[in-house]
């Protein structure tokens, strides 16, 4: 049973290690309503987040002490009864920072000022941390491996930044100003409010209940706090650390696939394999859309926002969930770190015998099979990466061998993946929704199923091509780079047949299209790409320089439909020439790449458009008249003109 205390305290009363009573005023009395020992100690739990202050935080508060006595806010604590041990539900960036200023004062000074000797500071993510701050963070005094060990979440530098900080400050290295800043600290006051409670998990559920009634935290705390107040013990708590950890180096990566998508992308992956979710709808957050009835015989219903880790109130599916995410983590981490497949990729396809005899993949297939996966874990677009999760599920997660055919069906999520990079944006749910639903059976048929969804006439828009052009300046000329090979390569060497995407041409053709820079260098053919944003034309046999419009430069530079690939050779004979030129060095070429060639034949229509009237005197106003009203709608006729060929030819399977 819990009971509820409220009472604004003096600071030096929460935080000092001494014997302290809070008094009220009744009736001209006092009456005390709360005795805080002398033992006592303050936790923050391993469900709240790591420390997030830094500097301008920290310089803020002290500011504020330093100016005068002040209110410092609520103190949100769950006291477990009959122990000295306050969990810190709320406010424990500031309970932090105010017991290292108290330390780092002691620290400095010693007995000389008047000071507040701080009660035991203890964070069970970070056991290490109370030996740190009672060794002043000097690192020799303490065992570094142990210090590592147990911080769970990376939070030593954290900490370190901010203890450097605190006593390099004037008003706490310099004795009068810390005289004074003490004395101000001392009369300063926080409301405290405390939840007496005889269960940790009263004091994780009064932690949720803080945050989704106004106190906003998360969705990653949240989710956290859910998880771990289901009595969940070491297991879950050690994978979920690990995810963390896990999380962290892919943000260094080029892989940008934050935590919180992981987990999302991972439920929508998994849960619907069992019957009773099938018409669950979660949000973002984790919360049920709507009211939810669960499809089996018990027909257990939940109200909206609901959180989903209360639906599944299962211990052992979310341990066996956070360890296969884990493994999915740990398998992404390596493609994208690796420039080729290595032994623990090339073991992962281990195919099933036929008639006896062992079946392996092409050494030459697996590489394309990497460089595949790789392009849709680096691009910026979350949602193409949880068909790769998709895919990691269903075929190396069980480590029992599959048909050859079953990891050949990475050519599909590709296929997909390229499509919905092109044509859409990362709100596009509704896209692979079917597809990351789908029992193991069916997920390739709905895969196949949506690849089709683009073959349809009206899925190809003007307003969709405009939309591409008007994104490229937000996102890195590397993504659109990635994205154009990704579509000359699925234009060149993919078609739908029976359900099937399949590999048309030769495999090491294939390859060598991915790698080989030489013969396919890309160049940025419409607008060329140099720092004075110059095309030079040839007028009536005179080389002169037009330099195009800022505006104009930086939509159209990196646009997707601005890139072939060609020889590097060609490349740099092509130079900065308008495109009349280059176009005319082309058509005298044999193009490869089947992509360059269906760019440089749609280019016909806008090219023309390019040279008409341009006379010498006047080239100038020409130019700045076409770019700036007629261009725009040539372009993207002549996108949509490349974007349909490429349709048409996946769908067809023909090879043009």
């Amino acid at each position: 049973m819990s009971e509820l205390l409220g009472i604004i305290a003096p600071i030096r009363k929460v935080l000092s290690n001494t014997k302290e009573d809070i008094l009220v005023e009744v009736d001209g009395g006092h009456k005390k309503i709360l005795e805080l020992n002398d033992k006592r100690k303050y936790q923050i739990p391993d469900f709240q987040r790591e420390i997030r202050w830094d500097k301008d935080n920290l310089s803020q508060l002290i500011e504020d002490i330093k100016s005068g006595p002040k209110y410092l806010g609520n103190i949100i604590l769950t006291k477990k009864i009959n122990e000295d041990i306050f969990l810190i539900i709320d406010g424990q960036q500031r309970m932090t920072v105010l017991t290292m200023i108290l330390h780092a004062l002691k620290y400095i000074h010693q007995n000389k000022i008047g000071l507040i000797e701080p009660c035991k500071l203890e964070i069970e993510s970070f056991e290490g941390f109370t030996r740190l701050l009672e060794n002043h963070f000097d690192i020799s005094e303490v065992e570094k491996i142990n210090i590592n060990e147990t911080d769970m979440l990376h939070q030593y530098n954290k900490y370190h930044d901010l203890w450097t900080e605190i006593i390099k400050t004037d008003c706490i290295k310099i004795k009068e100003d810390a005289d004074l800043f003490i004395k101000n600290l001392r009369k300063s006051t926080l409301n405290i409010i405390i939840n007496k409670s005889d269960e940790l998990i009263d004091g994780i559920g009064y932690f949720i209940d803080v945050n989704l009634k106004g106190r906003q935290l998360d969705t990653e705390d949240i989710f956290k706090a859910y998880l771990f107040s289901k009595d969940c013990g070491v297991d879950i708590r050690k994978e979920w650390y690990d995810l963390t950890k896990n999380a962290k180096k892919i943000e260094s990566t080029k892989m940008k696939y934050p935590i919180l998508k992981l987990l999302e992308h991972y439920f929508y992956c998994d849960l619907y394999n069992d019957e009773k979710y099938v018409n669950l709808v979660f949000d973002e957050s984790f919360l049920v859309k709507n009211e939810f009835k669960t499809h089996d015989e018990h027909q257990k219903k939940y109200r909206a926002r609901t959180h989903l880790i209360e639906v599944i109130n299962d211990n052992t599916y979310m341990l066996n969930s956070l360890r296969k995410i884990n493994k999915i983590c740990e398998l992404m981490l390596n493609i994208v770190n690796s420039s080729s497949p290595d032994s623990v990729f090339r073991s992962l396809f281990n195919c099933v015998e036929v008639k006896g005899k062992a079946v392996r993949i092409d050494s030459d297939e697996l590489e394309v099979f990497h460089n595949l996966l790789c392009k849709i874990l680096k691009d910026d677009k979350s949602l193409p990466k949880a068909l790769v999760m998709k895919y990691i599920l269903n075929l190396f997660i069980d480590p029992e061998p599959k048909n050859k055919a079953e990891y050949k069906q990475i050519y599909s999520v590709y296929l997909l993946s390229v499509l919905f990079i092109v044509f859409e944006n990362n709100k596009s749910k509704e896209v692979f929704s079917s597809v990351l639903k789908a029992k193991y059976k069916e997920w390739n048929h709905e895969t196949i199923k949506q690849i089709k969804s683009y073959f349809s006439v009206d899925r190809i828009t003007d307003n969709k091509i405009i939309t591409k052009m008007n994104q490229h300046s937000e996102e890195d000329e590397a993504d659109y780079r990635f994205r154009c090979k990704s579509l000359a390569t699925i234009y060149n060497f993919f078609s739908v047949e029976n359900d099937n995407v399949i590999l048309i041409g030769n495999l090491k053709d294939l390859k060598k299209f991915i790698y080989d820079e030489e013969v396919f260098s890309i160049e940025h053919l419409i607008i060329p790409q140099n720092k004075d944003r110059k095309i030079l034309l040839e007028i009536n046999g005179n080389p002169i320089e037009y330099h195009i419009a800022k505006e104009i430069y930086n939509k159209y530079v990196n646009s997707l439909f601005n890139f072939i690939f060609i020889p590097s050779v060609l490349n740099s004979e092509l130079g900065n020439f308008w495109l009349p030129r280059k176009l005319d060095v082309l058509n005298h070429n044999e193009m490869k790449c089947l992509y360059s060639k269906l760019v440089i034949d749609s280019l016909s229509d806008l090219c023309k458009e390019m040279q008409n009237d341009i006379l010498i005197e006047n080239y100038k106003d020409k130019l700045d008249l076409y770019f700036s009203r007629d261009f725009k709608f040539k372009y993207v006729d002549y996108a949509k003109k490349v974007l349909s060929e490429v349709i048409d030819k996946i769908n067809s399977g023909s090879n043009k």
